[in-house]
């Protein structure tokens, strides 16, 4: 007699096909074979949400793996993203607003390179009116705070 042969496993309920027919098949709960390697960190939608929402809010995969206490490695969310196409493109999302969010939060607190600023005139070089006018009162500014003679008034005469 051959070996039965397992079809798809829905919700944890594998199907031992019996050659013979129909009648021959039969169903058994039998728990899912976990297999080698690692367990997965992110088994139930529930936990791949909150995964999804920290990476959204700018946390790197590390750092909201570890904020979920699951803090080993990277790995096991690459290999779901390499093996779920759902996930990989949920995650895609997510990095692309969590870079977003870093930017902005970063922009907001520098503002750096953002228009109307010196640094976005001599960084990127954009001649735009704003940008001008900011460094041109950002020179007036030094130039004020060094002296007539080339020595600063902080650690002048």
């Amino acid at each position: 007699m051959t070996p039965p042969v397992l079809v798809g496993a829905e919700c944890g309920v594998r199907r031992a096909q019996v050659p013979g027919g129909a009648a021959a098949e039969r169903t058994a709960a039998v728990a899912p074979r976990r297999g080698r390697g690692r367990p997965p960190l992110l088994d139930r939608p529930e936990r791949i949400e909150e995964f999804l929402a920290y990476v959204a809010a700018g946390w790197t995969v590390l750092e909201a793996l570890g904020s979920m206490g699951l803090a080993r490695s990277r790995t096991p969310v690459y290999t779901l993203r390499r093996q779920d196409p759902l996930f990989a493109a949920a995650l895609a999302e997510a990095q692309k607003r969590g870079r977003a969010a870093r930017r902005h939060a970063r922009s907001e607190q520098t503002q750096m390179d953002q228009h109307g600023t010196e640094s976005c005139y001599t960084r990127r070089r954009c001649r735009c009116m704003p940008c001008t006018g900011a460094a041109s009162r950002a020179r007036q500014r030094r130039r004020r705070a060094t002296g007539a003679d080339g020595t600063s008034e902080v650690f002048g005469k």
